[in-house]
Formats: C-alpha cells, sequence, structure tokens
C-alpha cells in the first residue's frame, strides 16, 4: 500500500514538475516574440541608394561649376551678378579667367553654384535676359587654379615706351594703392605690342576710385586707359 501512496505522489510531483516548465518555457517564448517584435518595428528599413553626382561634382560635396562667357572687356563683378540673380551665389564664388600672355580680356568667368538647382536658374536668367552670354558646365579643377585679381588690381593701357615707376606714381596721385605692386607688361597684339602697368590697390573702392577720376587722363603727353581686373 505504501508503494501505491509513493508511486501516485511521484506522478504528482512529475505533473507539477512539468506544469512548471512549460509554463517557464511560454513565459520565456512570450518574452521573447515581445524582444523580436519591437525589434521589427524599430529597425528602419534600408535607404535607397544615392543617385550618383553630376559631373564637376565631388561626392559629397554639392556645389556645382560652370564656365560663363559671352561679356565685355570691362565687365565687372557686379554686371554678372545682375545676370546670376537668385542664383544664390556672391561675389566670391566668380573667378574671372584672364589668358596667359593675352590682351587681359577675360576668357571666361568662372562661377561655383551651390547646388545645381541654382546653376539651372542661371541658364533660365540668361535665356531671359541676354542672349549674348552663354553658361556651360565646368570642373572644379577648372575652378581651384585661378587666383582673382578680386577688383582690387588696375590695369593701365596705352603707357609711352619710356614711362618709368615715378610716372606711375605721379599719375595716381590722391589714390590709394601698393607702390611696390607696380608691374610693366608687354602685351603682343596684331603685329604690335603696347605697354601696360598693373597696379594693385588697398580695395575695390579705392580701384574703382582710381578708374572714374585718372581713366583716360595724360600720362607723358599719351591718353591712358584704365581697365579694372575682377
Amino acid at each position: 500500500m505504501s508503494i501505491i501512496r509513493s508511486a501516485i505522489r511521484s506522478s504528482l510531483c512529475l505533473r507539477q514538475s512539468d506544469h512548471v516548465i512549460s509554463r517557464s518555457s511560454l513565459l520565456f517564448l512570450q518574452d521573447s516574440r515581445k524582444c523580436l517584435s519591437t525589434a521589427t518595428e524599430t529597425e528602419q528599413p534600408p535607404s535607397s541608394p544615392l543617385p550618383p553626382p553630376p559631373p564637376g561634382v565631388s561626392p559629397g560635396e554639392g556645389r556645382f561649376y560652370g564656365k560663363f562667357s559671352g561679356f565685355s572687356k570691362h565687365s565687372l563683378r557686379s554686371d554678372i551678378m545682375n545676370v546670376l540673380e537668385g542664383c544664390n551665389v556672391t561675389p566670391d564664388d566668380l573667378k574671372f579667367n584672364y589668358p596667359r600672355g593675352g590682351n587681359l580680356t577675360p576668357a571666361a568667368v568662372f562661377v561655383q553654384f551651390p547646388s545645381l538647382s541654382a546653376y539651372d536658374r542661371a541658364l533660365r536668367n540668361i535665356a531671359r535676359k541676354g542672349k549674348l552670354y552663354r553658361l556651360e558646365r565646368a570642373a572644379r579643377s577648372q575652378w581651384d587654379p585661378i587666383v582673382p585679381f578680386e577688383g582690387k588690381v588696375v590695369a593701365l593701357h596705352g603707357l609711352p615706351v619710356n614711362a618709368i615707376t615715378d610716372d606711375i606714381d605721379k599719375f595716381l596721385s590722391g589714390c590709394l594703392y601698393y607702390p611696390g605692386s607696380i608691374q610693366f607688361l608687354t602685351i603682343q597684339g596684331l603685329g604690335t605690342s603696347k605697354r601696360v602697368a598693373l597696379v594693385r590697390f588697398t580695395s575695390q573702392t579705392q580701384a574703382m576710385n582710381a578708374y572714374i577720376t585718372k581713366n583716360r587722363n595724360f600720362l607723358l603727353n599719351e591718353r591712358i586707359t584704365l581697365q579694372v581686373l575682377q
């Protein structure tokens, strides 16, 4: 009899133990499902690949470069800025490119745009404001090497062959410039050559002041033409 009772107790203990194990396993699985469900809800979907940058733009840079042409020899930064109105560019985003050994006529203005949409806006401006202008794509490798004159350098055209630094000083009397910056150049033209002096002024304002007050004045009986280099 005692043997039968012991067997019944053992069976009850095993059933209780199985119930505890099953319940624990169920709770563990429920907790696991909750964790998996939470992870699934918070997981972000994979982002779509970004489109490749357009030519002339470095990855992640966000800038776009253009080559602007069709303007006159005496065009200023302000003239170009008027055409590029609404394109989110500043005067510092313009670089006038003067060919080496040329006649100081800028071959082009390279423009740094903040985005491709700003470049497209510039194309629309040109189509509306002036068909003589032209804007085409450029690369940063064309932009970087250019050192701009920043509107602070003035070229004096038509110098006599015997003009010296002292003559330039007298001609520019009353203007604020760097005397040590005076540089003489000989530019070859069509069968002729002409002498030019480059002078760096203390600011864009002073360079424009010299242009306004000294342009077409005489130096050693020769009429001198001034050009503000951008």
